[in-house]
C-alpha cells in the first residue's frame, strides 16, 4: 500500500497561492459560517483559520449556537452577501438535521460560494462552464491524479450519506467518461457496491468503518471520514491497518483529503476575489 500524501501536495499549491495573493496585492476576505458544536466542524473550522492566515486570506469567523434556525443562518447569509469586504462564504458542513441545508446554501450569493456547492455553481460546473469546481471535486482529482493510475474502465464508488457530496462528484467523473456510483449505508446493496469497486471514496463519520472484508485487492481508496476518538485522536472511515496489505493506494486521516480541500478552498477564494 502507498499513501496519497496530501499535506505534501497541499503545502505545494498553498505556497504558489501565496506567492500569487501577494504579489498581485490581492485583498481576500472569507467569511464562515459555524453553527453549533460538532467536533469535526470545529477542527476543519481551526484548520481553515490557520490556513488563511499563512498564504494572507483575511478569514472572518460567524459562531452560531446549535439551535439556531433557518432564517437565522439565511438572515447571516445576507449581510455577507451585501459586505464588500468578502469575496467568498461557505457554510461549515454538515448541519443539524433541523436545518435544510439545500435552502442554506442557495440563499449563498453564487459569485461568493467558495465551496462551489451553489445550485447555479453546480450546474455550470456539470456543464463545464465554469473552472471554479466544487473544492472537494478538486481535492478528490488532485490525489487520485497523484497516483498516476488510469481510471479508465475503473468503476469508481462513493459511499456517503450525503447527496449533496455525491452527485457533484460522481458527475463530474461521468462527465470525464468514467463509471462512476453512489451508495448510501441505508441501502441493501452498499456492501456489494462498495466490493466491486476499483476506486472507493468514503465518506459516512464512522470510524474504521471499512475494512479488508469490504474492499478487492488493489483498490485505490479515498478516506473522506473525520472522527474524533475518546482520547482525542483523528481518524478516518477506513481502518488503515487492516486494509494496508490489500488496497494499492489509500490517502491518510489526518493528511489526506483534509489538507487537499483546504488547499483548494483558498484555490476558490483567490478565483472569486479575482473575478470580483
Amino acid at each position: 500500500m502507498k499513501l496519497i500524501d496530501g499535506q505534501a501536495l497541499a503545502e505545494q499549491i498553498t505556497s504558489e497561492l501565496t506567492k500569487e495573493i501577494y504579489s498581485q496585492h490581492l485583498k481576500i476576505g472569507l467569511a464562515v459560517i459555524l453553527i453549533g458544536h460538532n467536533p469535526a466542524s470545529q477542527l476543519y473550522t481551526k484548520l481553515k483559520k490557520r490556513a488563511c492566515e499563512q498564504v494572507g486570506i483575511d478569514f472572518h469567523l460567524y459562531k452560531l449556537p446549535a439551535n439556531t434556525n433557518n432564517e437565522e443562518v439565511i438572515e447571516t447569509i445576507g449581510f455577507l452577501n451585501k459586505d464588500p469586504e468578502i469575496n467568498a462564504i461557505l457554510v461549515q458542513l454538515p448541519l443539524s438535521k433541523h436545518l435544510d441545508t439545500e435552502k442554506i446554501i442557495k440563499a449563498i450569493n453564487p459569485h461568493k460560494d467558495v465551496d462551489g456547492f451553489h445550485p447555479e455553481n453546480i450546474e455550470k460546473y456539470l456543464a463545464g462552464k465554469t473552472s471554479l469546481a466544487p473544492v472537494m471535486n478538486q481535492g478528490i482529482d488532485a490525489l487520485l491524479k497523484d497516483t498516476g493510475e488510469d481510471l479508465i474502465n475503473k468503476k469508481i464508488c462513493i459511499l456517503t450519506n450525503s447527496d449533496e457530496l455525491a452527485e457533484p462528484l460522481q458527475q463530474g467523473f461521468i462527465n470525464r467518461g468514467l463509471d462512476a456510483y453512489h451508495t448510501h449505508l441505508d441501502e441493501a446493496a452498499w456492501l456489494s457496491l462498495v466490493r466491486q469497486a476499483d476506486v472507493l471514496i468514503v465518506a459516512v463519520g464512522q470510524p474504521f468503518l471499512i475494512t479488508d472484508k469490504h474492499i478487492k485487492d488493489g483498490v485505490i481508496i479515498i478516506d473522506i471520514g473525520t472522527n474524533r476518538l475518546a482520547d482525542k485522536v483523528v481518524v478516518g472511515d477506513v481502518d488503515s491497518e487492516s486494509v494496508k496489505d490489500k488496497c494499492a493506494y489509500l490517502t491518510p486521516v489526518p493528511g489526506g483529503v483534509g489538507p487537499m480541500t483546504i488547499a483548494m478552498l483558498l484555490k476558490n477564494c483567490v478565483r472569486l476575489a479575482k473575478n470580483k
